[in-house]
């Protein structure tokens, strides 16, 4: 597979667990919000963040996840022996 594909993929994953986390500590404790006056700005702040993640990783998957899946499954082994 390609790394850069690989990379770019790692990032947007990486970015919807952190707004999927964070979301989850805003709607469900309120401890970790503490005293937090601009609560609404931060939850639309990380869904943006989250779709964005979401819509990029659909469209990195659309355009060209089929190109990189077509290569042996045996090439990802490599990549990780390689780093």
């Amino acid at each position: 597979m390609n790394k850069l594909y690989i990379a770019a993929i790692d990032h947007y994953k990486a970015k919807r667990s952190e707004a999927l986390a964070t979301l989850d500590i805003y709607f469900n404790n309120s401890v970790g919000i503490g005293e937090h006056s601009e609560i609404l700005e931060e939850i639309t702040k990380w869904a943006g963040i989250l779709d964005t993640a979401e819509s990029t990783l659909e469209t990195l998957n659309r355009n060209f996840g089929s190109k990189f899946e077509e290569e042996p499954l045996h090439s990802q082994a490599a990549l990780s022996n390689q780093s």
